[in-house]
């Protein structure tokens, strides 16, 4: 018997959880879901930010192969063979078997498990996300000035996720549930708000950096958000801490449900985000727009069901979401699709030291078009396009990631032969991954990303 609850938080950063060391009161209902989960310390979305991200979680492949690297027209389809002829709806007529090309939703729909969604998020737009559930519901945002697609209430998400379950005609379930909050914009009030002024802040971005990022003159820029100091900046993030706290409100409420109605114990739930936010550690605020860790690492929560073998606790591997698909899968005991890229994270869940890979590649093609390994110890950053920052963000960037974890120090022209080893073996996982086709990141940077070609109009997009 399989009972999944996939619970996916939009812009929530890793490291303002709880459970992952943020000290502020942002996450206490997540927090106690944690203490029962697997909590993967180095979890990142393989491609940011909302539309690349939920693609490469609904195919199980990555950006580089299902085709969304970005928003826009670029995003519209997924690589599948349904789009590749005047296809007249038989897959008979395609050398391609259906069940190698299934979306996870798909997969369960097909063996006979009960797919719920709720999320308003097909109406961003993205067509492929609403492929084949058994049920799916998007909640409605307020009537009024400034409510839209992106603004309907956790509470809302909540509401219909705790009906759907109450509804349920069989035992076996798949349920979706996407919560817009922390994701602007912030609609909490001045209690909620004030609760986090006078939490701590992170180190960076530092005073004399914000003066610097004063001087630029590009999307999400620190003149743009009205940031000139860190007592905005602490302002920027209580906001931000409120709408998490808020999500987490609401998330308490789907879990103590669960509870009430004996659910809860064999019931695999999976909490985590579809990318993260920045706050001017690298020059913009409030912003998904990178391969930084601000935007691309996540929470990563798995609690497995009490009869799995699964053990509690950290997990330091480098995973992506591409790797929840055949983990789902190999929880309802199904046959993954073939084309699905990712590997299951099942043993890991089992045993903390399971051999693993050595490391994880992903893409950001919104307002840059940049890929990126991440090792243990390193991260190579390739952009391919910087954006509105073409005089700040250089072709190639190196970090320690132990050593430097907020990616300050820049190490890429004091290591070429580091540079040119992982450039290697990012270039090697492309050739993997691919296929025959051409690669939509560099389609991206031919064309500008979407994010790009939308806002560089209103900005001179220079740094002075």
């Amino acid at each position: 018997m399989v009972r999944i609850l996939y619970l996916d938080v939009d812009s929530l950063r890793a490291d303002h959880v709880g459970a992952y060391g943020q000290s502020a009161p942002t996450t206490p209902n997540i927090d106690a879901l944690a203490a029962d989960s697997v909590r993967f310390d180095a979890a990142y979305v393989a491609n940011s930010p909302c539309m690349p991200s939920r693609a490469a979680l609904m195919t199980g492949r990555y950006g580089i192969h299902n085709g969304v690297e970005t928003h826009g027209r670029h995003s519209q389809q997924v690589h599948n063979p349904r789009h590749w002829t005047d296809w007249a709806g038989s897959w008979a007529e395609s050398t391609e078997n259906e069940h190698d090309w299934w979306h996870l939703p798909e997969l369960f729909f097909q063996n006979r498990i009960i797919t719920g969604g709720i999320s308003s998020f097909p109406r961003h737009p993205a067509p492929w996300f609403y492929h084949v559930w058994h049920e799916f519901r998007q909640p409605q945002e307020p009537d009024g000035e400034g409510e839209y697609f992106q603004t309907p209430r956790a509470e809302t998400v909540a509401d219909e996720a705790i009906d759907f379950i109450d509804n349920l005609d069989a035992e076996e379930f798949f349920l979706y549930a996407q919560f817009w909050d922390p994701h602007g914009p912030y609609n909490r009030s001045e209690s909620e708000i004030e609760e986090f002024r006078g939490c701590s802040l992170p180190p960076y971005p530092t005073a004399e950096q914000i003066a610097e990022h004063r001087t630029w003159d590009a999307w999400r820029s620190a003149p743009h958000m009205e940031v000139e100091s860190r007592d905005d900046l602490a302002e920027e993030l209580a906001q931000y801490r409120a709408e998490i706290r808020y999500a987490d409100r609401h998330i308490g409420r789907i879990i103590e449900h669960l509870k009430a109605e004996g659910l809860y114990d064999e019931t695999l739930i999976v909490l985590t985000a579809d990318h993260g936010e920045e706050f001017g550690e690298h020059g913009l605020y409030r912003e998904h727009w990178s391969t930084h860790d601000g935007t691309q690492r996540v929470p990563l929560l798995v609690k497995p069901p009490a009869s799995s073998a699964a053990e509690p606790g950290a997990r330091e591997q480098l995973v992506t979401n591409v790797d929840m698909a055949p983990t789902l899968a190999a929880f309802a005991g199904i046959e993954p699709p073939s084309r699905w890229q990712g590997e299951s994270l099942v043993p890991l869940l089992r045993d903390p030291d399971a051999d693993w890979r050595s490391h994880v590649v992903f893409d950001h093609g919104l307002y840059t078009a940049q890929r990126t390994i991440r090792t243990e110890r390193w991260k190579l950053i390739r952009t391919y396009h910087p954006g509105m920052w073409g005089e700040s963000v250089p072709d190639y960037q190196l970090y320690d990631m132990v050593a430097d974890p907020w990616e300050q120090d820049d190490r890429a022209k004091d290591r070429p032969e580091l540079v040119s080893d992982l450039d290697r073996r990012r270039l090697s996982w492309a050739d993997r991954h691919l296929g025959s086709r051409e690669d939509p990141l560099h389609v991206i940077a031919r064309d500008g990303p979407a994010g790009f070609n939308a806002y560089r109009g209103s900005f001179s997009g220079k740094t002075t």
